[in-house]
């Protein structure tokens, strides 16, 4: 058990205190990793591992928008001389 159940129900993981930075290139590395997994989805000749390189693509394309997301919700709310602060 990993510690992130507790009394049968699921605990959420702690948040994150990223900068810009760390935002930006967490979502160009999983941009990376989703060129990477179409790259890999289109060599194979087997529809269903083909699909399931594409559903991993997919997940990697969203996590990068979730990242890019992040990035600008983190600039808009934080008073402008805070901006590159990694917070407490």
């Amino acid at each position: 058990m990993d510690g992130r159940y507790l009394l049968g129900k699921a605990s959420r993981m702690p948040s994150l205190n990223l900068t810009d930075e760390e935002l930006q290139d967490a979502a160009q590395a999983a941009r990376i990793a989703a060129v990477q997994a179409e790259a890999d989805a289109n060599r194979q000749t087997n529809p269903a591992i083909k699909a399931t390189f594409a559903r991993c693509a997919r997940r990697w394309r969203e996590l990068a928008n979730k990242f890019d997301r992040a990035r600008v919700a983190a600039f808009t709310t934080k008073p402008r001389g805070d901006r590159h602060s990694r917070g407490p």
